[in-house]
C-alpha cells in the first residue's frame, strides 16, 4: 500500500499533460536515472515530457536511454517558454531549488505544480508535492516503487537499475537491503543489463582521468589517529592533467578504502572556491559538518563548495572541524 506522499505523488503525474523533469547541477548515475525514466514512463502514457539540466550529464552517463535528447538549462526565452508551458514540473535527487542555479529561481516563477520527489534529509519546502523518503537508497529505487505495477520498458528499467547501482556504490553501501536486491532483479527481468551499465558508467574513464586520480592518491594524507583521510586536488593538477572538475567524480571513495579510517574527505581547487566531498563510515555522521559550510547531503555522504582558493587553509580547517565530529563517535 502506497504512503500518503507516495500515493500524492502518483496523483500529480496522474493528471499531469506537460511535464518538465529536471535534476541537480553535475547529476550523477542516480539524478540521470531518475529523470530519464521517469521521462519514458510518462511518455509511455502519453505525456509530453521534456528533461531540462541545469548542466550537462558527465561524458560516462550520455549513453543512458534519453540522454541525448535532455535540453541544458541557458535561461534563453525558449528555454523560459518551455518551463512556463508546462503544468508539472517534477523536481528529483535534490533537497534544495539552490542546486539548479537559475533554473531554480525559475522554477520559483512558474504557475505549474511542483513535485519534489528525493531522499536527502532537510528538504527545502519548495513544491505543492513533496514525497520525500530519507531512506530510500536512491530515487531510482522510489520511482520503481512507485511504479511497481506497471511493465517497465527495457530503456526504463535499465536507467532505474543504473541509479540504483550508482548510489548504492554498486551494492555495498550500508543501505543496500534485501528489498534493494528485489528491485535489481526485477529491473533485470524487465531488461537492464547489469553488465553494460557497470562496463559503460566505472570503465569508460579517460586516461587523463587515470592520471589525475593518480595525483590525488599521491596528495592522502592521515589524521586524527588515522581516522581521517584528507585527499586534494589543485589547480595545478587539473592543468598539468588537462582534465577538469567534473574528472573528480568518485574519487573521494577512496579514503574510506584504508584500514582505520572513518571519514574521508576530497578537496579540488577551482579559481573561487573548494569543492568539498565528504564521506563516513560506521557511527559517524558528516551531513551536518557538510552544513556547517553551507553545504548538505546524507549522513554518510555529503559535499560543500567553501568560498575562496586557499587549497591549504581550507583542508586545516577542515581536519580542525573534524576533530570534533570524530570525538563524539566511537572508534
Amino acid at each position: 500500500m502506497m504512503n500518503e506522499a507516495r500515493s500524492k505523488t502518483r496523483a500529480a503525474l496522474n493528471t499531469a499533460r506537460s511535464v518538465v523533469i529536471t535534476t541537480h547541477q553535475n547529476p550523477d548515475g542516480d539524478a540521470m536515472g531518475s529523470v530519464l525514466a521517469l521521462r519514458l514512463i510518462l511518455q509511455q502514457q502519453g505525456r509530453r515530457v521534456t528533461v531540462v539540466l541545469p548542466t550537462p550529464a558527465p561524458s560516462n552517463l550520455q549513453w543512458m536511454p534519453g540522454a541525448d535528447q535532455c535540453t541544458v538549462w541557458t535561461g534563453s526565452e525558449t528555454d523560459l517558454q518551455v518551463l512556463q508551458a508546462a503544468d508539472t514540473v517534477v523536481v528529483a535527487d535534490l533537497n534544495t531549488l539552490g542546486r539548479l542555479g537559475s533554473l531554480g529561481e525559475a522554477i520559483r516563477t512558474v504557475h505549474a505544480t511542483v513535485v519534489n520527489i528525493d531522499h536527502h534529509t532537510h528538504p527545502e519546502n519548495f513544491a505543492a508535492v513533496a514525497w520525500i523518503e530519507t531512506e530510500a537508497p536512491a530515487v531510482c529505487s522510489m520511482i520503481a516503487e512507485l511504479y511497481e505495477d506497471v511493465h517497465l520498458s527495457a530503456e526504463a528499467a535499465m536507467c532505474l537499475y543504473c541509479g540504483l547501482m550508482t548510489d548504492t556504490g554498486s551494492f555495498r553501501f550500508p543501505r543496500t537491503t534485501s528489498h534493494v536486491f528485489d528491485q535489481a532483479a526485477r529491473l533485470v527481468r524487465q531488461g537492464a543489463d547489469p553488465v553494460a551499465a557497470y562496463e559503460r558508467i566505472m570503465n569508460t574513464n579517460a586516461f587523463a582521468r587515470e592520471r589525475l586520480l593518480g595525483a590525488a592518491l599521491q596528495s592522502l594524507r592521515l589524521e586524527h589517529d588515522g581516522r581521517l583521510c584528507v585527499m586534494t586536488v589543485s589547480l595545478d593538477d587539473l592543468a598539468r592533467t588537462g582534465t577538469i572538475v567534473d574528472d573528480t567524480e568518485g574519487f573521494v571513495h577512496h579514503t574510506l578504502s584504508i584500514a582505520g579510517v572513518q571519514m574521508g574527505v576530497l578537496c579540488v581547487q577551482l579559481p573561487d572556491q573548494i569543492k568539498c566531498s565528504f564521506r563516513s563510515k560506521g557511527n559517524v555522521f558528516i551531513r551536518n559538518l557538510a552544513a556547517s559550510y553551507g553545504g548538505g547531503g546524507h549522513v554518510y555522504a555529503a559535499g560543500a563548495r567553501i568560498a575562496g582558493s586557499d587549497l591549504q587553509a581550507t583542508v586545516e580547517r577542515i581536519v580542525a572541524d573534524a576533530a570534533t565530529v570524530l570525538s563524539s563517535a566511537t572508534p
